[in-house]
């Protein structure tokens, strides 16, 4: 009886040997089929190089051309401009072809599609101090209201001796949001700036949307300094201190709710803790007013463009059949016919 194991040994030593040959096989075929794959997706994504022009422009006495180096994707079928063609690099170039600016797009293609697919359009801008060029980005896919970003460009404004002297330069990052662009479309021959109440220069407005209407945000551009920023740097005083929220224009479309009658709570100041708030009723022919909002204005710059946005908590003035007051719930935003979206 003692000897059974060690004769069955040399078996058990030759199956986990069988087993492990086997083992090892099935990835290295798993591994060579993935490759295959691979290959085969490779050969099947026939890239194409491209460029297109746009321009030129001619920006305070100097002419740039904006040359966009594309790829796209070649097969059986025609091209479809959403998924198989990106831009890969732009630059921006004097009539002399010195390059003043460029930057390079990483694309990555799955199948017969890029996963991801960017676009660049250009436009004169002009302002009442100054005039530049306005260039606006694309990427595809995107959130409903994202996907576009914005960069403004001009000469640099330093002095002569300066190393940048006669460069067209980037006034910031691109800029993007959840919203869009006020001051023109895609496509016009001229974008031109606006004016904002109580400030001098030129200004860019911007639609933001907060998740339940849209706020109006305006970046002002001082061609002097090459900067582009938020035109308001804002301070109010809270019951917690000093808090940097400015009060904005809005935009908002009312959906009234199912219920005949609700209510809302309206505080006097937009400040749970100022004051003492009053419950109104709303009704669906109930005369609602949008006044204004105050929100503090988010302007986060990352490693790829600058985040343009509000804060989670924006406060909305309202009048209700002539009562005014600032709501900030969800719950009353929906009471209001303004529920969350997007």
């Amino acid at each position: 009886m003692s000897e059974t194991p060690s004769l069955n040994m040399p078996r058990i030593i030759v199956l986990l040997c069988l087993v492990a040959t086997l083992a090892s096989r099935a990835r290295a075929q798993e591994s060579a089929s993935a490759q295959a794959q691979q290959g085969a997706a490779a050969q099947a994504a026939t890239l194409e190089d491209f460029d297109r022009q746009l321009g030129p422009f001619e920006i305070r006495g100097q002419r740039f051309t904006v040359l966009l180096h594309m790829k796209r994707i070649r097969g059986e079928k025609a091209v479809d401009p959403d998924s198989q063609e990106t831009l890969v690099k732009f630059e921006i170039k004097d009539a002399g072809g010195v390059v003043h600016y460029d930057k390079i797009f990483p694309y990555e293609v799955e199948g017969d599609r890029f996963v991801e697919t960017t676009g660049a359009s250009a436009q004169p801008l002009q302002g009442k101090q100054g005039s530049g060029l306005l260039v606006t980005y694309g990427a595809s896919p995107s959130t409903p209201l994202g996907g576009l970003s914005w960069q403004v460009f001009s000469l640099f404004a330093g002095p002569p001796t300066a190393p940048l002297n006669g460069k067209l330069v980037p006034f910031s990052k691109p800029i993007y949001l959840e919203g869009s662009l006020i001051n023109g479309e895609s496509g016009e021959p001229v974008v031109r700036t606006s004016e904002e109440p109580r400030l001098q220069g030129d200004v860019l407005h911007f639609r933001v949307w907060t998740g339940n209407f849209y706020v109006m945000i305006p970046l002002r551009i001082l061609w002097f300094q090459n900067t582009i920023g938020p035109a308001w740097r804002c301070q109010k005083m809270t019951a917690r201190g000093v808090k940097p929220v400015c009060e904005v224009r809005i935009e908002a479309d009312r959906a009234p709710a199912e219920e005949d009658t609700t209510f809302v709570r309206l505080h006097p100041e937009a400040d749970e803790e100022m004051g003492t708030r009053a419950h109104v009723v709303v009704k669906k022919d109930s005369k609602v007013e949008f006044l204004a909002a105050e929100t503090e204005v988010i302007w986060n710059e990352d490693a790829d463009g600058v985040g343009l946005g509000v804060s989670d908590d924006v406060w909305l003035k309202v009048r209700i059949d002539g009562k005014e007051g600032w709501i900030h719930t969800q719950e009353d935003f929906q009471a209001i016919g303004l529920p969350q979206a997007g």
